[in-house]
């Protein structure tokens, strides 16, 4: 994986690229799609990694009774929203065809 094309991104297209990542409604510039196909494995991959982190602190927690382990319920929810939600998008982004302006110019 490489990330060339997003870290040549200005801090205002870095912005957009991750617009163009994790809302469906905006259709990105090809450089905007590219750096968000970039970013796209690297969100995924870490927003897994805090969903692996608080799996061991939702065991001890229920396992124990705490009574805030509800809380740590919610918090693994979101995560695995969060990460359910980074997947369609990186799918819905590789499947997105060239803009046609693109091909004019």
């Amino acid at each position: 994986m490489r990330l060339d094309v997003y870290r040549s991104c200005s801090r205002g297209e870095k912005r957009d690229v991750l617009n163009a990542y994790w809302r469906s409604s905006t259709q990105p510039t090809p450089r905007i799609k590219e750096a968000a196909l970039q970013y796209g494995p690297y969100a995924i991959v870490c927003l897994a990694i805090v969903v692996l982190e608080v799996v061991p602190l939702l065991i001890v927690s229920i396992a124990r009774g705490f009574a805030w382990s509800w809380i740590v319920g919610a918090f693994e929810a979101v995560n695995l929203l969060s990460l359910w939600w980074a997947v369609v998008r990186l799918r819905a982004l590789k499947s997105l065809p060239e803009s046609p302006a693109a091909s004019v110019a």
